[in-house]
């Protein structure tokens, strides 16, 4: 993966550690609200179907998410 160094925006060093991280999430919520505008490789749409194709063949192997949780709790 690369990493991009990006500018910090105006004054963001001069707010605290916790209205950081809310400038953050509210910067990846106005990302995530537009999913379809995200780009998708060909790789991972790949694994996507196949991993759906999986589960449509063998739906009892599905697992739900609290025995998920349960699983790889300490």
């Amino acid at each position: 993966m690369t990493t991009m160094t990006l500018a910090e925006p105006a004054g963001f060093q001069q707010l605290s550690k916790l209205e950081q991280i809310r400038y953050l999430q509210a910067l990846w919520d106005r990302i995530a609200g537009a999913p379809g505008e995200l780009p998708l490789p060909p790789e991972h749409l790949e694994i996507l179907e196949s991993r759906l194709a999986a589960h449509r063949e063998h739906p009892e192997r599905a697992r739900s998410a609290y025995e998920v949780i349960d699983r790889i709790s300490p």
